[in-house]
């Protein structure tokens, strides 16, 4: 050690256990040689560092480095492109139309990053869309966030609609009327058939003498409540054909790659075309590879193949299918947005092979159908026996 100091090898980290042990610089390691030989020792290297020795170790393991620098890159390169767009606060605006509209202003899942203006995506935003009252594009990361906030509604005046009636839709009871424009033809208590005017499109002017000089015709509009009390009555054989799977499915898969259209199938199991199968569509795959927005769409088809057999309804099975139906017919006037007040049914036997079920429902009817203005009903009758017919919209 002391022929190192003079000699200006310069040693640090020096200490001393079995043996001596110290760092040294690897240029000056050669320079030990002739001193080790003088004083009889024997250097060893217990440990290489520095960027020359991990560079040799790099050329060792150069596929496992080169991956690594490969991900790197790839990473930097993918950071740079916007991958998704997503959009909140919306209501009266679907996701489909504002993509549209995003997508013309040449913004996209896969565009550059440094061509990302999101001031000028909200600045037209705005314009496009009058009653969106407030508008956020926000990068983050490699997503666009576009957040909206809509104002409320503007009244927009209607368009001179054709003369029309607002007629019944069902036999039943007026609840209740208010009429908005026309003249009410019904009252309140009042029995109405199907068909019958409610809410006529004719407005008769009169003049001191209380005379029709004129009839104006107008698109009815107002809204009534008619009461109506639906009985129904249906036939369940005993008899009837049952479905039975036989446990044996085949899967089929439709692939779109833009406007190219093929099937892939098993070749090893064919479909027998003289089966009877359910068809299940499940679509697997339906979006745009980026960067280049290429559309794929992948939909799975499962044929599950059943047999025809014939069957006999047990009493448990009766009440099961009766249940269905009967919860279908109310599920109809549900979806079709009728407000039910009572409903009762019953299953009874009609023969020894036919079963019954019968019910009745009572339900509110707020919707109406419509009937143009005829020629004749807007004409005004003269006491001479001439008609003149009249038309107009009231102010």
């Amino acid at each position: 050690m002391n022929m190192c100091r003079h000699h200006n090898i310069r040693m640090w980290n020096i200490r001393r256990e079995e043996a001596v042990y110290f760092h040294i610089y690897a240029s000056e390691f050669r320079k030990l040689i002739p001193l080790a030989g003088k004083t009889r020792v024997r250097p060893h290297l217990t440990q290489k560092k520095g960027l020359p020795f991990w560079l040799h170790e790099m050329k060792k393991n150069w596929t496992f480095y080169s991956g690594f620098l490969l991900f790197l890159v790839l990473l930097q390169i993918l950071s740079s492109f916007v991958w998704e767009i997503t959009y909140n606060g919306q209501s009266s605006y679907s996701r489909e139309t504002l993509e549209k509209t995003v997508e013309e202003m040449q913004v996209y899942p896969g565009m550059k990053r440094s061509r990302l203006d999101c001031d000028a995506i909200e600045k037209k935003l705005r314009e496009i869309y009058p009653d969106i009252s407030w508008v956020s594009a926000e990068e983050v990361g490699s997503v666009l966030k576009i957040s909206i906030k809509e104002g409320k509604k503007t009244i927009t005046h209607e368009k001179a609609a054709a003369p029309e009636h607002l007629t019944a839709r069902y036999n039943g009871v007026v609840q209740d009327i208010m009429v908005n424009r026309g003249t009410a033809k019904v009252k309140k208590g009042q029995k109405v058939k199907k068909g019958d005017i409610l809410i006529s499109g004719v407005v008769p002017v009169t003049d001191d003498s209380d005379q029709v000089t004129e009839k104006m015709t107008v698109a009815a509009k107002g809204e009534v409540t008619l009461l109506v009390e639906r009985e129904f009555s249906e036939e369940f054989p005993l008899d009837y054909q049952k479905k039975v799977y036989t446990g044996r499915r085949l899967y089929l898969y439709d692939v779109e790659l833009g406007s190219q259209f093929f099937s892939i199938k098993n070749p090893l199991k064919q479909l027998d075309k003289s089966c009877k199968y359910d068809i299940i569509s499940t679509v697997r795959t339906d979006r745009l590879i980026h960067p280049l927005s290429f559309p794929v769409k992948v939909t799975e088809r499962e044929y599950r193949e059943y047999q025809i057999q014939e069957a006999v309804y047990t009493r448990e099975e009766l009440k099961e299918a009766g249940m269905k139906r009967y919860q279908q017919i109310l599920g109809e006037l549900t979806r079709d947005k009728m407000e039910l007040v009572s409903h009762s049914a019953a299953l009874r036997q009609k023969d020894t092979k036919t079963w019954l079920l019968q019910g009745k429902i009572s339900f509110l009817c707020r919707s109406m159908e419509t009937r143009a203005v005829t020629k004749k009903e807007s004409e005004v009758k003269k006491s001479d026996g001439e008609t003149e017919r009249k038309s107009g919209n009231p102010s």
